[in-house]
């Protein structure tokens, strides 16, 4: 009789785990949660952490009552509250922000290793294979080309970084050298 009520048990622990999930995958996503949580809480953050697969959401409320959502999702970070909606492509995403602008120069073949993207501006982080002297010297001569005023440039060897202004907004350019390849930091931002 006492081995039927352990089977009995265990069937019905299988069945309220949910259909296609092993138990232990959802035990271990509500102590996840759970841990999540309680991290965020040291913080003086109250969420509500639901994870499910690949994917994790949770609402955050602090301590002067403003709530924020954040959603992850196949390399994505989402975060909407009050100010609006702030997106990162986490590395290797390669994905270029659809609100990007065209009149920003972005060399031919280069990669996007990351992109943010919040309400007053975005950010990326590309790599490409050209030389980064020659990179800078694009970046300064195709803004120039898409209306942009140069505001200041300053070449280290190493590094190179261009500042230019359009109308209300400012984009900074970083190029380096690093690991064989040239990497762009580059952000776009309104004034």
């Amino acid at each position: 009789m006492n081995r039927m009520a352990i089977v009995l048990c265990l069937a019905a622990g299988v069945v309220l785990a949910g259909c296609g999930k092993k138990a232990e995958d959802k035990l271990s996503e509500k102590l996840t949660e759970k841990l999540l949580e309680k991290s965020l809480s040291q913080d003086g953050v109250k969420a509500d952490v639901d994870l499910s697969g690949e994917t994790m959401s949770f609402t955050t409320t602090d301590a002067e009552g403003k709530q924020a959502h954040v959603q992850m999702n196949n390399g994505e970070m989402t975060i909407t509250g009050e100010d609006g909606q702030t997106t990162f492509h986490a590395t290797g995403a390669g994905k270029m922000p659809e609100n990007f602008p065209a009149d920003v120069y972005v060399p031919a073949g280069a990669s996007v290793v990351s992109s943010l993207t919040t309400p007053a501006g975005l950010n990326l982080a590309l790599q490409t294979a050209a030389a980064a002297k020659d990179v800078a010297a694009q970046y300064a001569a195709e803004m120039k080309t898409q209306g942009w005023t140069t505001r200041s440039t300053m070449d280290t060897g190493d590094m190179a970084m261009l500042v230019f202004a359009k109308d209300n907004r400012t984009a900074n350019v970083i190029v380096q050298a690093a690991d064989g390849a040239t990497s762009i930091n580059l952000t776009v931002a309104t004034e």
